[in-house]
């Protein structure tokens, strides 16, 4: 269905211009887990555990658009995901950044004593 006002490509019910940012969001997503996780690998830290865990989340996202663009989920389950998705990203990130502040320092100042 095409929308007044909408600009874009399509054929059919196909959205080629949705397509494309989609697979560019999903290649950025996934270059930036990869890179998270590989800082993860040389730091070792549970704090950035989380936050490469939180990157994988991130990656979820395009798929789980790309999967309701392609009709294989249903525009619902699509909003659950998506928002499921955010939420364990937010929780990570919240994680991560406690850990670091908290966790560590204490760890930290009980190693010098």
């Amino acid at each position: 269905m095409i929308r007044p006002g909408h600009v874009g490509v399509h054929w059919g019910d196909f959205h080629a211009d949705f397509a494309v940012v989609l697979a560019v969001s999903a290649v950025a997503t996934a270059a930036l887990c990869i890179l998270g996780l590989s800082v993860y690998r040389r730091r070792g830290s549970r704090a950035y555990l989380l936050l490469a865990l939180a990157l994988v989340a991130l990656v979820a996202r395009p798929l789980v658009a790309g999967l309701a663009m392609l009709g294989t989920i249903s525009p619902a389950t699509h909003h659950t995901l998506e928002h499921g998705a955010d939420a364990v990203v937010v929780a990570l990130v919240f994680g991560a950044v406690y850990y670091a502040r908290s966790v560590e320092k204490r760890l930290d100042s009980e190693e010098d004593t």
